[in-house]
């Protein structure tokens, strides 16, 4: 019986069987770990996850990156992440390990960085018209 039959039974409550158990030096039966991963899991989204849950799922299956694809370097001062090579973020295997600067260059998010610094400095100049 569990803990909890065994209260319901004698009219008391599961942390009385449980003091009680650990009292009299009775072992508890270990619950059996249950497969929780991918498909197992209830909240599994397969291909219609977010990006954040792609790479998640990355670090699981491939651990951190710890090298770049594109420049080869391997300091360890470097931010490295995955970035995806054709927008099939469901793909594990279309990733590419890169350092930061790489990454943002293979997304263009340089020029994006570019075009907002502009436009912060264009309302910086117009303050006070």
């Amino acid at each position: 019986m569990s803990q909890s039959e065994c209260a319901f039974k004698f009219n008391v409550s599961q942390k009385r069987i449980f003091t009680a158990m650990k009292y009299f030096g009775i072992a508890a039966r270990v619950a059996a770990k249950r497969n929780q991963r991918g498909k197992n899991n209830d909240s599994w989204k397969g291909d219609k996850a977010g990006k954040q849950a792609f790479h998640r799922r990355l670090y699981a299956r491939y651990g951190k990156p710890y090298k770049c694809s594109k420049c080869k370097t391997q300091d360890k001062s470097k931010s490295y992440d995955y970035a995806n090579l054709t927008g099939k973020y469901h793909e594990m295997d279309d990733y590419s390990p890169m350092c930061r600067s790489c990454h943002w260059k293979y997304d263009q998010k340089i020029i994006n960085i570019k075009h907002m610094k502009e436009k912060l400095d264009g309302r910086k100049n117009n303050v006070g018209e």
